[in-house]
């Protein structure tokens, strides 16, 4: 056992005072003459930073704030010639590590962020090919102010800018600068993007390179535009298939019978119904006064629609239960035996009393061709007072009723064609006629 002991002890002390490998220490020492940390290295190729932005996850979309959370890589890189090496030379080394500030960091920042939250790496990396120095590989969880324009909900689309620039230095001291691309080829590789359940990423992500000019200093900026698109699956169902469902069970409200005395509670409870539609909608897009979305259009002229239908409700049940003791004007009177009332199909009521008038005169007719009767006019004339005295009364008040039923078709017919223009006018599932 001692003998054991001894000899790990032996090994322990042989293991940690082991010199570094003589490759790495003649590259890390070759590589540190070119070492600059407050300015970029004079033998920068092309005096050139190069940075790229992708993105890896939409976290979420806070509209009513106009802001975009998501999860971006951003990697910065430029090479100095003279630190190229062949990894032969020195026992196959391709990549070194070294602590953090130990090569110059450019300053480069993402400025169309509200607030950011970085996870950067605290090690720099230089790479044998070119010479090619990493000092800056991090992950940002960025809030990415955007500008919402809903006027499309629930098919809406909008553009989120990425502004990377310099921040300090200026065109002069180094260029920003992006590995150039096919045409049509995406800024952002987007090889890992986790997709969102909500919010559809459009590819290809554009990046336009601009030189800006502040306080008489040029400097660099990428601008990224991210376009997002909303799956409109889950407004559809929950409110615009919903919406349009009442409305077509709305136009029945015409049709209810007027004895069921649920005429204007149908309507009453439908009016309703779009209003909580409506609070929804407002529950879900930003409160905006220029961009008002052709769906919340729809529903408020739905809602002044529906209003309608409360109020002829109103009008044709107190015209249906009218006063036997007020008599319609003439022109109502009139109604009922014209075109339009056919049109809707409302027909005339039967008229008892006038049938016996009519018996009446074929009578008096027939008595006066052939013989006077007097017993037989009188039958008649007693069985008139009989049936029409009583009539007197129920005449006015069916003459009201058919009144109320034909206005009330007649409302319900002007109803359904308001409804399809204004659907075809605001068209809120975008469709194409």
């Amino acid at each position: 056992m001692i003998l054991v002991v001894a000899a790990l002890c032996v090994l322990s002390e042989n293991v940690f005072s082991m010199p570094l490998d003589e490759y790495e220490k003649n590259l890390t020492a070759h590589l540190k003459k070119y070492v600059t940390v407050n300015s970029p290295s004079p033998g920068m190729e092309n005096k050139s930073v190069y940075c790229i932005v992708d993105l890896y996850q939409i976290i979420s979309v806070e509209e009513k704030n106009n802001i975009l959370n998501a999860k971006l890589w951003m990697y910065c890189y430029y090479k100095i010639p003279a630190m190229e090496w062949d990894p032969e030379d020195y026992g196959g080394i391709r990549t070194l590590i070294f602590k953090e500030d130990t090569f110059w960091t450019p300053d480069i920042e993402v400025n169309s962020m509200t607030s950011n939250e970085f996870q950067s790496s605290t090690s720099q990396y230089v790479m044998f090919d070119g010479g090619l120095v990493l000092p800056i590989a991090t992950s940002i969880n960025a809030k990415l102010s955007c500008k919402f324009d809903v006027t499309n909900f629930p098919l809406d689309e909008h553009t989120c800018i990425l502004e990377l620039s310099q921040w300090v230095s200026k065109i002069d001291d180094y260029r920003l600068r992006y590995p150039e691309l096919p045409n049509g080829e995406s800024a952002m590789a987007l090889l890992n993007y986790v997709r969102h359940d909500q919010w559809d990423l459009l590819r290809p992500v554009e990046m336009e390179a601009r030189c800006a000019k502040f306080a008489g200093t040029f400097y660099d900026q990428h601008i990224y535009k991210i376009r997002i698109r909303r799956s409109p699956d889950f407004h559809l169902r929950v409110l615009v298939y919903p919406t349009l469902v009442i409305y077509g069970i709305s136009t029945f409200s015409f049709y209810l019978p007027f004895e069921s005395g649920e005429k204007v509670s149908l309507s009453i409870t439908i009016l309703l119904a779009q209003v909580v539609n409506l609070l929804g909608l407002s529950d879900n897009i930003p409160a905006s006064s220029v961009n008002f979305p052709v769906f919340g259009k729809f529903v408020l002229v739905n809602i002044v629609l529906v209003g309608f239908t409360v109020l002829v409700s109103v009008i044709t049940l107190n015209m249906y239960h009218k006063n036997t003791s007020s008599v319609p004007p003439q022109f109502l009177r009139k109604l009922p035996y014209t075109r339009i009332a056919w049109f809707v199909g409302v027909t005339k009521l039967s008229d008892s009393c006038n049938a016996v008038k009519s018996i009446k005169k074929v009578e008096t007719d027939h008595t006066n061709s052939i013989s006077p009767n007097d017993e037989l006019l009188s039958d008649v004339n007693e069985i008139e007072e009989m049936m029409c005295a009583p009539e007197i009364n129920e005449n006015t008040k069916e003459e009201w009723q058919l009144i109320a039923l034909v206005i009330d078709h007649i409302c319900g017919f002007v109803y359904i064609i308001a409804g399809i223009v204004v659907f075809l006018l605001y068209n809120p599932l975008q469709l194409s006629f």
